[in-house]
């Protein structure tokens, strides 16, 4: 059976379902035993949960969780972006029972760029660790050698690229497949080098981890023109190689958060939020010592 909504504590302090703030943030459900069941998120939160009591009404997942729903906490965020990233580190640090579990992979393999000497833009599987600074751009990330062979030997076979000229097909002269006509002719000298790097990053760019562009770590300011009550103005996200290192309602506490010993570690999900947002234009990037506004160079990208 569903529990009736009027039963279900909001918070700790009791408050009911129509006193659910209709901004955005995240949410977590909880169990009669505090038992972390579920943490999600939305830019209406009380739209949101009053849809999962309505799904919880039908045989299935939804009503398996919300028949054992007690109490609903919630976290306001200034915006989307807050509720993404918050959102996507509560889940992977708290293990809801009932969130899709992130598959922790060991050993990671992604794709580097090297300049061979007639020019040629040549790839290299490359391990990848999760820790440490982002200093150049890498594309993809994958679970062995094998996976990556297969998907450059993919690229090269829908893009005309040359496995010869890719490091990828031993010899000298025109490779097999221009014989096929698969290739566009770079190992006959039927286009530049030039032409060919532009190919193959193009047909890498898809899946592209950017370098970190700064000199060290930043604060995204994430604001909001349209406040309703109890909810923040403002938030700045402290970002350091990728690693996004928390959500903070003020500069000083960011700027002190900086100085600790963090570790920063790569999360793939976490980078795909950060630099939507950034491309977007939707946060401002401020330098964390003076606080002055930092040139987006992603914002440019939508631009070449």
């Amino acid at each position: 059976m569903m529990p009736e909504l009027a039963t279900v504590n909001i918070t700790s302090n009791g408050e009911t379902l129509d006193e659910l703030p209709t901004f955005s943030g995240v949410y977590r459900f909880y169990s009669p035993d505090n038992t972390l069941l579920y943490v999600g998120k939305s830019v209406d939160i009380r739209a949101r949960v009053y849809s999962h009591f309505q799904e919880g009404r039908k045989p299935g997942r939804h009503q398996r969780i919300m028949t054992q729903v007690a109490r609903i906490e919630t976290q306001a965020t200034a915006g989307e972006v807050g509720a993404l990233l918050v959102e996507n580190a509560a889940i992977k640090a708290e293990t809801p029972l009932y969130n899709r579990r992130q598959r922790q992979v060991r050993k990671l393999w992604t794709i580097q760029l090297h300049r061979a000497k007639d020019n040629f833009l040549q790839p290299a599987s490359s391990d990848f660790s999760p820790w440490g600074e982002r200093a150049s751009d890498s594309y993809g990330l994958f679970h062995n050698r094998r996976h990556v062979d297969n998907t450059l030997r993919r690229h090269a076979r829908d893009h005309g690229l040359c496995l010869r000229m890719l490091g990828l097909d031993p010899g000298k002269g025109p490779c097999f497949q221009y014989q096929l006509k698969r290739c566009d002719g770079a190992c006959a000298g039927q286009e530049s080098p030039d032409e060919h790097n532009a190919r193959l990053l193009s047909a890498l760019d898809r899946d592209r981890i950017a370098a970190w562009p700064f000199a060290g770590p930043l604060l995204l300011a994430e604001r909001n023109i349209r406040v309703l009550p109890g909810q923040p103005s403002e938030q700045f996200h402290l970002v350091n190689h990728w690693s996004w290192l928390g959500c903070f309602g003020d500069t000083q506490r960011a700027q002190r958060a900086s100085t600790d010993s963090i570790q920063t570690v790569f999360d793939r999900d976490a980078y795909r939020m950060l630099i939507s947002a950034m491309r977007q234009g939707k946060l401002e990037l401020l330098d964390i010592t003076t606080l002055k506004s930092v040139d987006n160079p992603f914002i440019k990208e939508n631009f070449d």
